[in-house]
């Protein structure tokens, strides 16, 4: 009977756990200590608008700029894949049809590129099928940046959390930096709560 119990108050804690829920993201007002999805999303637009502002990036729908995005170094506490930050803002530029977005080099490279030029000359290949030489394009401009973070202790208690994003945009042509922005998200902790 004493090796009853113990298997009883397990049952019953695994059906008093809660369900999962959908998160209605346009309703949803839950502020998190971490660099969310919210915040995520609210970094990229900024710097994309930012970007796209510039007099001095010079891209039109005519002659679209070509742009391929280098590091984007997470310098926080948290398991971040800064991919998600480089596709939402990969995402703007190609809306704006002012730019385009080299998938041959830097961290939006795309392998099967380079894969499918390796077998020209193999005969199990058709070769009217193969990339025909002299068609990739180098890019024009390279976006890299940091996501840093920064942990406070704040006079009245508890920490304050700050979160800086960088980027810029250098020209390739003679590697002159001609775009840099930053934005910030400040977070407030109460005392004794945990932070990584």
């Amino acid at each position: 009977m004493a090796r009853v119990w113990p298997i009883l108050a397990l049952c019953l804690c695994v059906g008093c756990a809660s369900s999962t829920t959908q998160v209605d993201t346009q309703n949803d007002t839950e502020t998190t200590v971490s660099f969310d999805w919210r915040d995520l999303d609210g970094a990229a637009s900024q710097l994309s608008q930012s970007l796209l502002a510039s007099p001095r990036i010079g891209a039109t729908a005519e002659k679209p700029a070509l742009v391929v995005f280098d590091r984007l170094d997470n310098d926080t506490c948290q398991h971040l894949d800064t991919d998600l930050i480089t596709q939402k803002i990969a995402e703007a530029l190609l809306l704006s049809e002012r730019f385009q977005v080299a998938a041959t080099f830097g961290a939006t490279r795309d392998d099967t590129i380079a894969d499918v030029r390796a077998v020209r000359g193999n005969d199990e290949f058709d070769a009217s099928t193969l990339q025909a030489k002299g068609n990739l394009r180098a890019p024009d401009l390279s976006i890299s940046g940091k996501l840093t973070q920064r942990n406070v202790r704040r006079d009245n208690g508890g920490l304050r959390i700050e979160y800086f994003l960088t980027l810029k945009a250098t020209r390739l042509s003679d590697g002159v930096t001609i775009w840099q922005d930053s934005c910030q998200v400040v977070k407030a902790v109460a005392e004794g709560m945990p932070v990584w």
